[in-house]
């Protein structure tokens, strides 16, 4: 039976913080920016589902902040807020030189895409395949994901390796039935491990490289 390895994205392929995030939206806005309001994370889960289009959400920003954001502006903001995280891409690499199956399975929004692509040309396309909330129409943690990336790839959720920052996003993997394991530095060392044993890789403790 076919097994797959299933990363998230934001800060396990690719690091940010919310310091950097809002440092680089006040930079753009020429001001300061409270992004703590309820209508904020409305409105940024409704362009992670696919509810709102890029050019809506910035639309109902620039109203709410009294902004004059375009999309290109988030997604060269976006460009800079994303950091390499070294542990996760060249997991991420060495599980496809291994010939493993890899999909993302990630919480994001098209322009977070645009921008990824830009900064690094092949990291995503190197994947066998992209699970993408805003294409799903739903997030992490509501099981439906899970059970939809499941359905599509016509796998046992037992069979199922999947790694995310978010222990919400584990515990409702693991409700799927999936293995799935929080990747946080402090567990890097146990992932690398639990995955070659996992995949039966065949170099089971590998110089991990980075490919950018």
């Amino acid at each position: 039976m076919m097994k797959v390895f299933l990363f998230d994205i934001g800060n396990v392929l690719c690091d940010f913080t919310y310091e950097r995030f809002l440092n680089k939206y006040e930079e753009i806005s020429g001001k300061r920016i409270n992004m703590h309001l309820e209508e904020d994370e409305k409105l940024y889960h409704a362009v992670e589902e696919g509810k709102i289009s890029d050019s809506i959400y910035v639309d109902r920003m620039n109203e709410l902040k009294k902004t004059s954001w375009k999309v290109e502006d988030l997604v060269n903001a976006w460009q800079h807020i994303f950091s390499t995280n070294s542990f996760g891409q060249s997991l991420y690499y060495h599980a496809i030189g291994q010939s493993t199956p890899v999909y993302t399975l990630s919480n994001i929004a098209a322009y977070h895409i645009t921008a990824i692509n830009l900064k690094w040309s092949k990291l995503l396309s190197s994947a066998d395949g992209l699970f993408l909330s805003y294409k799903m129409g739903v997030r992490k943690p509501d099981i439906r994901i899970y059970d939809l990336v499941i359905n599509k790839l016509k796998v046992l959720p037992e069979n199922c390796f999947f790694i995310d920052d978010l222990e919400e996003n584990i515990i409702a993997a693991k409700s799927a039935g999936m293995n799935a394991y929080q990747f946080i530095p402090q567990n890097y060392e146990e992932i690398k491990e639990t995955a070659a044993k996992f995949f039966e890789w065949k170099n089971k403790n590998p110089d991990l490289l980075i490919h950018n």
